[in-house]
């Protein structure tokens, strides 16, 4: 009689199994199935947990033993290269060891064989879902040199057809690499049928841009950050844009009336962020009526939120904001029930942010970088404020998970481990605590762990948003 506790799927033939655990795109899902028994584990660890997410910098070993088996490369979804050293601070790489062999761990290729191998890995991964390149063209990149390197990988990723996210990210694009970019054949203009698009500082010719957008008329998501004007937005439509990031330059007050007529095209748009440089800019009444999240300017926040022709906005997110009388205004004219992200720009004093804890208990994201710091407003009332004070306010936002960014870790410190345990008590629900480190100029992020009635914490760099 057949043990009813043995599942099924350890009866297949091999190949089924692995088609049907092929499909599985989460890592945590895979290691769920695994822990249900030793023939599951056996099935799916390494063969699938080591080959979801390849995040790398170098190793041509790793590239050599993907190039070598197809059967593994196909089921890595998500792709991250990095041409610079990776940075400590960031996501750890990840890529397969388990199955690779010693003699490829150990062979020394050729430049040519390496880049081989990259392509022939890429296209071996036949549900490859998201390409981010990063610091693509920095000098110190180890193929920059090599004249078909970006030509061969850009060629994999046009023929991809499951690709739906590409990023490119580089602070500079160094004109006259290798291959001739102004040429409509070039195929890095001809990767197509994207959802996501993320451009940095890839704009040395307007016209590959323009043909890269024309090719993904199903974007969702689009991130550009350009050195160039913003009239290549002009002809653009994407009928299913959900989010925007944009950051043009220059910035001159027909660019961003571009901007601004590409937004009121796109009625879809549930996330923007954007920083124009015109405080006279405004939007149409009606427009972007399915707005969710806004982090832009004062000024265009003001216009936007109070449009009278869209009443209750359900906003989740805004930024930039004063607490002022006019803010407040805004608060009172949208719906502020689903309201979780706060970007405080400044505020009069701590009675302002008490005064919004009590309207907005609610609020699990909170940005005001001065938080910590007495006001003006404050000095001025001669109102003198203790680290407890701040805390204390604080502990108002019962929901607060998150405070973004604010000044209140060094007097935390300062204070020694009982200021921050009693921060930890007092706001049971907060995970990290953001601050500007002036040492390391960056922003990192103190993560407070609870164990019990243990409390630690730790430090790392700052969460990033989606389009980073």
């Amino acid at each position: 009689m057949t043990d009813p506790l043995i599942f099924p799927l350890t009866h297949l033939p091999f190949d089924i199994t692995e088609l049907i655990l092929g499909r599985i795109e989460s890592r945590r899902d895979l290691v769920s199935f695994a822990a249900t028994s030793t023939a599951c584990k056996e099935l799916v660890i390494p063969r699938h947990t080591e080959y979801r997410t390849l995040r790398l910098s170098g190793h041509p070993d790793v590239w050599a033993h993907l190039a070598e088996r197809p059967d593994l490369a196909r089921n890595i979804r998500d792709v991250t290269i990095c041409e610079a050293a990776w940075k400590t601070s960031a996501e750890p790489q990840r890529y397969p060891t388990t199955l690779i062999l010693a003699d490829t761990a150990s062979r020394l290729d050729t430049d040519d064989v390496v880049i081989a191998n990259i392509c022939k890995a890429l296209r071996s991964m036949e549900f490859l879902h998201s390409f981010t390149w990063i610091e693509a063209w920095t000098p110190g990149g180890a193929y920059i040199d090599i004249p078909h390197y970006y030509n061969d990988v850009f060629q994999v990723l046009k023929d991809s057809k499951s690709l739906v996210q590409f990023k490119v990210v580089d602070n500079i694009v160094q004109r006259g690499i290798s291959v001739p970019e102004e040429i409509e054949e070039y195929p890095l203009w001809h990767i197509c049928d994207l959802q996501t698009l993320s451009l940095r500082q890839l704009g040395w010719w307007p016209q590959g841009v323009d043909m890269l957008l024309a090719r993904s008329p199903n974007l969702q998501n689009l991130d550009i950050r350009l050195p160039l004007d913003a009239s290549l937005l002009a002809p653009c439509h994407f009928p299913q844009l959900r989010r925007v990031n944009l950051n043009f330059s220059p910035t001159g007050s027909a660019s961003e009336q571009v901007i601004v007529e590409f937004l009121q095209r796109h009625p879809t748009v549930e996330d923007l962020r954007w920083y124009p440089r015109h405080d006279t800019l405004s939007l149409t009444h009606g427009s972007l009526p399915n707005l969710k999240s806004l982090i832009t300017t004062p000024p265009l926040a003001c216009s936007i939120l109070s449009d009278p022709t869209v009443p209750n906005r359900a906003i989740v997110c805004i930024s930039q904001v004063s607490l002022d009388e006019s803010t407040l205004a805004i608060l009172d004219a949208i719906d502020t029930s689903q309201l979780r992200d706060i970007r405080v720009w400044k505020y009069s004093g701590m009675e302002a942010v008490n005064d919004l804890a009590q309207r907005l208990p609610q609020l699990t994201h909170l940005e005001i970088p001065q938080f910590g710091i007495p006001t003006r407003n404050d000095t001025a009332n001669d109102q003198t404020y203790t680290i407890d004070d701040y805390v204390l306010i604080l502990s108002k936002f019962r929901s607060l998970e998150y405070l973004i960014d604010s000044s209140i870790w060094p007097a935390l410190k300062l204070g020694g481990e009982e200021k921050i345990t009693s921060l930890a008590v007092l706001c049971p629900s907060l995970q990290r605590l953001g601050y500007y480190n002036t040492q390391k100029s960056e922003y990192v992020d103190i993560v407070l762990h609870r164990d019990g009635g243990k409390f630690s914490w730790t430090q790392e760099e700052a969460k990033r948003e989606w389009y980073d």
